[in-house]
Parts: C-alpha cells; sequence; structure tokens
C-alpha cells in the first residue's frame, strides 16, 4: 500500500517534484553532509543513496572524518567515504543533506570544483546560507531525514528496509526520541510509516544508546564533573579539551549527548558545551535553548546557524577564551531580554 502523503507546504512540494526531476534526467551522483555526520546528517544521505540505487542511479557517499562508531550499524555506513581521497568525480551533481553552508562539508568541499557539477542543498535548518544551485530548505521538517522521506514516497520507488531504518534514526536523533519541539504530528504518522516499514524502535534505541564502552561512560562521569552554572542557574556550560579525549581514551562523534545532559539541570535556559578540536586553538560551540530562547541568533553572532532550540558555531580562539566569551554572551542574553534591552 502507497504510504498517504502528510501536510507540507507547497512550495517543498513543488522541490520534491523539482529534485526527483533532474534525478530522473542524470545519472552519476556525490552525497554529502557536515563534518563529523551525527544522526541526521547520516542516515539522510544513506537513504537518500539507497534511493538513488534503486532508481538505477550511480552514487557515492562520502562525508568528512567518515562514520563515528556509534552510526555504524546504518545500512550502508561500511562503504562511505571519510576524505577527498574517497572522491572520484566527474559527477553530474552532488547533494548535500543537514549542512547550513558548503563550508560545513570542509575537506570534500575543499576538493570539488563546483563549477563542474549542480549542487543541490537539502536542509531543515533556518539559518541555512542557500549555497546551492537547487536549494531545498524548510525549518517545519523535524529532520533532513524527514524530507528524504518526501522523497522516497514521491519517488514512486517501494521503500526498502535500509530506506527506512536509515530515516528512522534521522528523524530520532534529530528529535530527542520525538521529545524535542521539533516533534510534529507528521514527524510521528512519518515514524509510524517507517515501523510499519520493519524498523523495530527498541532495536534502534539499543544501537545508539545502549551499547556504551567502559571509556564512553568514563567520558560522561568526566563530562558531568565538569559542568559549570551561572549565578542564577539559567547558564550552564561545560568545557572539553582535547587532553580529556587522551585521558579517556574516548574521542566522540556526537556530542550531543553531553550537552542534552546540561539541559536536564532545573532551571537551564542555555546549555553551552565547547569542545577542542585536534587542531587547537580551534573550538566547536553547541549551544541548547529552552522556549523562548534564540540559539541562532546566539550562533550567528559568531559565523554560525542551526534552529532556535539548537545551533552551533566554530571559534578559532583559544578554549579558555571561547568559554568566557560564549558564557558571557549567553548571560547578557537572557539579562537582556528580562529587562527588554534591545540588543544592538
Amino acid at each position: 500500500m502507497t504510504p498517504p502523503t502528510h501536510r507540507i507546504a507547497p512550495a517543498s512540494r513543488r522541490m520534491v517534484r523539482r529534485i526527483l526531476a533532474y534525478v530522473r534526467r542524470h545519472t552519476n551522483f556525490l552525497i554529502s553532509g557536515h563534518v563529523r555526520s551525527d544522526g541526521d546528517a547520516l542516515g539522510s544521505q544513506l537513504a537518500f543513496h539507497h534511493l538513488l540505487r534503486r532508481l538505477g542511479k550511480k552514487s557515492h557517499v562520502v562525508c568528512d572524518r567518515g562514520v563515528a562508531p556509534e552510526y555504524r550499524f546504518l545500512p550502508g555506513s561500511e562503504a562511505v567515504g571519510s576524505g577527498p581521497e574517497d572522491l572520484h568525480p566527474p559527477y553530474t551533481a552532488v547533494f548535500t543533506f543537514d549542512s547550513g553552508s558548503w563550508a560545513r562539508l570542509e575537506r570534500v568541499s575543499a576538493a570539488l570544483d563546483r563549477s563542474s557539477m549542480t549542487v543541490v542543498n537539502i536542509d531543515h535548518h533556518a539559518s541555512n546560507e542557500r549555497f546551492g544551485d537547487i536549494n531545498w530548505v524548510d525549518p517545519t521538517f523535524s529532520s533532513s531525514g524527514e524530507m528524504v522521506w518526501e522523497l522516497v514516497k514521491a519517488s514512486g520507488v517501494k521503500a526498502s528496509p535500509s530506506m527506512a531504518l536509515n530515516i528512522y534514526t534521522a528523524m530520532v536523533t534529530d528529535t530527542g526520541g520525538f521529545a524535542f519541539s521539533n516533534t510534529t504530528t507528521e514527524t510521528l504518522l512519518n515514524a509510524a510509516e517507517l515501523v510499519a516499514l520493519g524498523v523495530r524502535p527498541a532495536d534502534v534505541t539499543r544501537s545508539l544508546y545502549r551499547q556504551k564502552s567502559i571509556d564512553q561512560l568514563r567520558f560522561l562521569a568526566a563530562v558531568i564533573e565538569r559542568i559549570q552554572r551561572s549565578e542564577d542557574g539559567r547558564v550552564a556550560w561545560v568545557t572539553l579539551p582535547i587532553e580529556l579525549e587522551r585521558k579517556t581514551r574516548f574521542r566522540p562523534g556526537d556530542t550531543q549527548e553531553y550537552i542534552n545532559t546540561l539541559m536536564q539541570l532545573q532551571g537551564t535556559e542555555i546549555a553551552i558545551l565547547l569542545r577542542e578540536l585536534e587542531d587547537p586553538p580551534v573550538v566547536k560551540v553547541s549551544w541548547r535553548t529552552g522556549q523562548g530562547v534564540d540559539g541562532i541568533e546566539l550562533a550567528r553572532q559568531h559565523g554560525g546557524g542551526g534552529h532556535p532550540r539548537a545551533s552551533g558555531a566554530t571559534l578559532r580562539i583559544p578554549l579558555e577564551e571561547a568559554a568566557r566569551h560564549v558564557v558571557q554572551q549567553a548571560v547578557d542574553y537572557l539579562r537582556e531580554r528580562a529587562t527588554g534591552v534591545a540588543k544592538k
């Protein structure tokens, strides 16, 4: 039985038709997403890869730094390239997923000649820079994976178990297990369709969250011990120096779990995680915010973006300096909001 089509904006429905028409006219595609792809970025890439193969197209997935260990259960992940050395141009087009800018592909985008191919940008972040030749950006979707599901349903191709598992994983990770405010009626209906196709939610939960090593738990314990809070408790943050990863012998691929732990603290309105990367001084900053706090505004001041409730940016300054700066910014933001002072 063909799955029902749920309510999506007319502009998105037109983009679905346009993208599928483009795919049918061409044959050789590269698929990519932001560096250190998380569950949504990777699940979207792999699901779309399986769709293209079902349509008889050549498809190749490469994302900078490859597949983090926690996502290796995803069908097709074993063939994902991890850097420029895995590129095999020429490609007719590159499809990017869950990436707010071309630069977010890092070494992959730097190695590609944009003038020789079409860039198709598919994303659900409001801050997306619309960098593609074709841009489908719709923040009403919970995840890029949910957008891929619309492509699958409109393609006329019977969804495979591999497509369903990748899309479900994309949705469950970006909604916090369907607990975040981006979970809509359509999101849950789409998830139900995927479960009807054979996805086992318990198996996905076990693969994502219940297969931790002792080093992972030690790292989580170290993160919790490093939590700091503002005097009023409304801002909570943690810094992750590269030395911590070396000490615990664990390098996280996805830090979402750790920043979500900060949001569990009673009274927290802004949670900040600052992670020092392998080549300091480079610091990846992530924000999570409560209702009424615009995380995009916080990130945009540092060249970043994302969602109102979840955003990020990269700072090229020492970790301690970055922490002082973004924490003070968050404290000032809440103070200005409370007093009604317009931000200049």
